[in-house]
C-alpha cells in the first residue's frame, strides 16, 4: 500500500476527531443562562453536548431541596409553552443529585447518522429544543434550552426542527465522557478532546501495514 496514501489517511482522520469538540450545560436552577430570555449553544456535526445535573456534596443541601429534573427533547411549539406533550419526548432523569465522585451527566452526539435503532439523527441548518420539569416540587419552573447545529464556517440554523420520528429517547454508548465540574452556581464551557495518541497509534498502524 501506497506510504502517502495511508499518512494522509492518517491526517484526515485526525482532522476529523481535532474538529470534535464537548460543550457542557450545567442543569441547574442557579446556571445564569437559564434566566436569559433564549439560552442557545451552538454545536456543528459530531459534536457532543453534556448535560450535567446537578450535584451536591454530603450536608450540603437537604434530600428535600435538592434539586431534579426530567428533561425533555421537544418540538419548538412545546419548547416555547415549555411543556412536553407526550412521554415519548423523555430524554433523560436527573435524579442522583448526592452521586458519589462526580454529578451524573448524559451526553447527546450530534451526528448525521447513527447505527443504533433507537438513536437521533440531526441535520446542519436545524435547532432542537430541550425543556425540563422539576421533580423536586410541583412548581412551574421552566428551564429550556436551544440547540443550533451550525456549519463548519459558523453559519447559523435556519429555524427548522429536529423530525419527529428521532424523538425515541437512546443515548450513545460509545460517549468518552471528560472530566467536569460541580454544578452548583456554574455555567457553560467548552473543551475539546485530545485524540493525539489515537492519532499516533493509527500512524504507527498504518506503517506496518505498509512493510
Amino acid at each position: 500500500m501506497d506510504l502517502t496514501f495511508l499518512l494522509c489517511l492518517a491526517m484526515s482522520v485526525g482532522s476529523w476527531f481535532a474538529c470534535a469538540e464537548r460543550h457542557s450545560v450545567y442543569w441547574n436552577g442557579s446556571n445564569p443562562n437559564f434566566l436569559l430570555e433564549e439560552y442557545a449553544v451552538e454545536v456543528r456535526i459530531n459534536d457532543y453536548l453534556d448535560i450535567v445535573c446537578p450535584h451536591y456534596g454530603h450536608g450540603e443541601v437537604s434530600s428535600h431541596a435538592a434539586e431534579r429534573y426530567v428533561l425533555y427533547m421537544v418540538e419548538k411549539e412545546d419548547y416555547e409553552v415549555c411543556k412536553p406533550h407526550s412521554f415519548d419526548q423523555l430524554r433523560w432523569e436527573c435524579s442522583r443529585p448526592f452521586a458519589p465522585h462526580a454529578p451524573e451527566k448524559f451526553s447527546e452526539k450530534f451526528q448525521r447518522f447513527t447505527p443504533f435503532t433507537l438513536g437521533k439523527e440531526f441535520r446542519q441548518g436545524e435547532s432542537y429544543y430541550y425543556i425540563s420539569k422539576p421533580m423536586h416540587h410541583h412548581g412551574q419552573d421552566c428551564l429550556r434550552l436551544r440547540v443550533d447545529v451550525v456549519g463548519q464556517n459558523g453559519a447559523g440554523a435556519a429555524g427548522g426542527v429536529h423530525n419527529p420520528s428521532n424523538r425515541l429517547p437512546a443515548d450513545d454508548p460509545a460517549v468518552m465522557e471528560p472530566k467536569v465540574q460541580r454544578s452548583i452556581g456554574s455555567s457553560v464551557f467548552t473543551i475539546g478532546t485530545d485524540y493525539t495518541p489515537y492519532l499516533q497509534l493509527l500512524t504507527s498502524f498504518l506503517l506496518i501495514c505498509s512493510i
